[in-house]
């Protein structure tokens, strides 16, 4: 019988437990040990017997909710994005909007958030390639560069830099965060976190003053360059 038919197959009520329910908990069961396979050994080295033995699951079963697992990899990034963007957000709006408070919750909880669940960490920046969704990292990048451009807006509203440049402020401090993520994980970067969330939460403030300022334009990276090579 192939997956597609298993897949479809009716499931009847058993001990009280309703047939969708029980569906939910498989996959459930699924979503965990890929969470904890693909986020240790890595995807390349995680088969659907390997999950299946993680999850307490016959192999039949795996079929039930995923075609593979590339699908099964997509559902494990997805739930992590989420449960960290919800994490964030709840961060940012539970601070006033004053100076750079707003930044720092959220810098604060990205980081230490990836930092505290290296198969997090390792799910959402290492694996995706091998996995075939870069396409999703590329989705959840922009997912949280427009959080940060939100939140920048928001702290200054009378300002209005060119959207463009805000895009490209956001983008940046998405991937800042990402490259000391891994850096630190890596054991390169071994600043405390409590000092890394205070230099990322600086680096990030400045750069937005100065797009504030109006020293951010266009043209400034061109007159910088033109007035350093006459020198």
């Amino acid at each position: 019988m192939s997956g597609d038919a298993k897949q479809r197959r009716p499931v009847r009520p058993y001990g009280g437990v309703g047939a969708a329910d029980r569906v939910a908990a498989r996959r459930g069961k699924l979503l965990d040990a890929g969470l904890e396979l693909f986020g240790t050994q890595g995807y390349a080295a995680t088969g659907v017997k390997d999950l299946c033995r993680a999850a307490g699951l016959t192999d039949r079963y795996f079929y039930e909710s995923f075609g593979g697992t590339k699908e099964l990899f997509a559902a494990v990034f997805d739930r992590v994005i989420d449960e960290l963007f919800d994490a964030v957000a709840r961060a940012v709006g539970a601070v006033p909007a004053e100076g750079t408070r707003k930044l720092r919750a959220g810098i604060g909880t990205y980081l230490t958030a990836l930092a505290e669940d290296p198969r997090k960490l390792r799910i959402v920046f290492v694996e995706p390639t091998g996995a075939g969704a870069e396409h999703r990292m590329r989705a959840a990048l922009w997912r949280f560069a427009r959080l940060v451009a939100a939140t920048a807006t928001e702290a200054r509203p009378e300002a209005r830099p060119p959207a463009e440049l805000v895009d490209i402020y956001a983008l940046s401090v998405v991937g800042m965060l990402e490259r000391v993520l891994v850096e630190k994980q890596g054991g390169r970067v071994t600043v405390p976190m409590d000092e890394l969330v205070d230099y990322c939460t600086a680096f990030a403030g400045a750069s937005l003053g100065s797009l504030y300022a109006g020293r951010i334009t266009k043209q400034s990276g061109r007159h910088e360059a033109a007035s350093r090579a006459t020198e």
